[in-house]
């Protein structure tokens, strides 16, 4: 298995054998992505993000087996409480997933497990990275179970998804969920621009380029999701500040509409 970062190894495999435990022969591959193999991961506050295949729909697995495995894990590892993510889809409905009406089950941060009301298109950027970036914990490669995802169509999602992210930020919402927006946001316009992947911290860095007069505020982002929302962007004139450069970050995404060919 290539470097995985700093989720140990010991916790990977307890993970897949936990979740091995309940499905059986039904998990056909269990795939880790996201920060933890891209790079970019942040000990103490990245999330693990993995994607469990499985030959049954979900709504024919044990689901209560699996909400009871996730919270047992989560019991023994406290340090991984809420940032754990995986996303568990049958096989069938992956093959088909820009057409499928089946439903996925997810355990998310800040989101106990439970079946999702979205349709498995809504999650093109997930199967893009799985496919491209994942590594297998356990079963065949990604890229024979997951189809192909074209690097227009990833573009295009990261700029829906930047246009809602976008949408949800307000007075009401915390320092932590303001810091998210901002570098969501900028990870997604370095990616429009630049036609290449990164990471939340090298869209961080890129902005800071691009956006000089917005560099303390990019800053400020990154230090505030390393103390888990806990510091910055906490009084009105940050947040205030912080609106509209995500405002304006968000119009030039949106202008961004070529798509390119990608890496």
């Amino acid at each position: 298995m290539e470097r995985l970062g700093p989720p140990s190894r010991d916790l990977l495999d307890g993970l897949t054998s936990a979740i091995r435990g309940v499905l059986g022969d039904d998990l056909v591959g269990l795939y880790l992505y996201g920060s933890a193999v891209a790079g970019g991961f942040d000990v103490g506050v990245s999330d693990l993000d993995l994607a469990a295949v499985c030959t049954s729909e979900v709504g024919d697995l044990d689901l209560l087996g699996l909400e009871r495995m996730h919270g047992k894990f989560e019991e023994e590892h406290p340090e991984w409480r809420g940032r754990i993510e995986v996303v568990y889809v049958g096989r069938e409905t992956l093959a088909s997933f820009r057409t499928s009406t089946g439903s996925l089950a997810v355990i998310s941060p800040g989101e106990p497990f439970h079946l999702r009301d979205d349709r498995p298109a809504a999650w093109l950027q997930n199967w893009y990275l799985v496919r491209e970036t994942g590594t297998s914990l356990w079963g065949p490669p990604a890229d024979a179970v997951v189809p192909p995802v074209k690097w227009s169509e990833f573009v295009d999602a990261t700029r829906r998804y930047a246009d809602d992210v976008g949408r949800r930020s307000g007075a009401d919402v915390g320092g932590g969920s303001l810091a998210y927006t901002i570098l969501t946001l900028c990870r997604a316009l370095r990616t429009v621009r630049t036609q290449a992947p990164c990471s939340k911290q090298e869209g961080a860095a890129w902005a800071r380029q691009r956006f000089p007069e917005w560099a303390w505020l990019i800053d400020v982002s990154l230090d505030c999701r390393l103390s888990g929302g806990k510091i910055g962007l906490d009084d009105e004139p940050s947040r205030a500040t912080a609106e509209s450069f995500i405002a304006l970050v968000a119009a030039e995404i949106s202008a961004g509409a070529g798509a390119g060919t990608g890496p």
